[in-house]
């Protein structure tokens, strides 16, 4: 990565931010295949593998959405730090 400690801060906050929207959609697709996923009219096993299966979607829902809050709230400090260059940050430290 080339380029002054902002413009790696920069880039590198775009780069989370694309993480964040992978996640929001990945929580998207968890949560509609929970709904799509509803058993009716099938036997009391395959019912059992479905409510564990709808477990499984919903946690995985949950932990994408965690994802993609944390990722921006990563990629908003490499933003604060790369338009304040010369307050020393955890992050102008890893890119220097």
């Amino acid at each position: 990565m080339a380029g002054s400690t902002s413009e790696r801060l920069r880039a590198a906050a775009d780069s989370l931010d694309r993480a964040a929207a992978d996640a929001d959609q990945a929580a998207g697709r968890f949560s509609d295949a929970r709904l799509e996923s509803t058993p009716w009219g099938i036997s009391a096993p395959a019912r059992e593998i479905a409510a564990r299966w709808e477990a499984a979607l919903a946690a995985r829902d949950v932990d994408a959405r965690v994802l993609g809050d944390a990722t921006s709230d990563l990629a908003g400090h490499l933003r604060m730090a790369a338009h304040n260059p010369h307050r020393p940050t955890v992050a102008t430290a890893l890119l220097s």
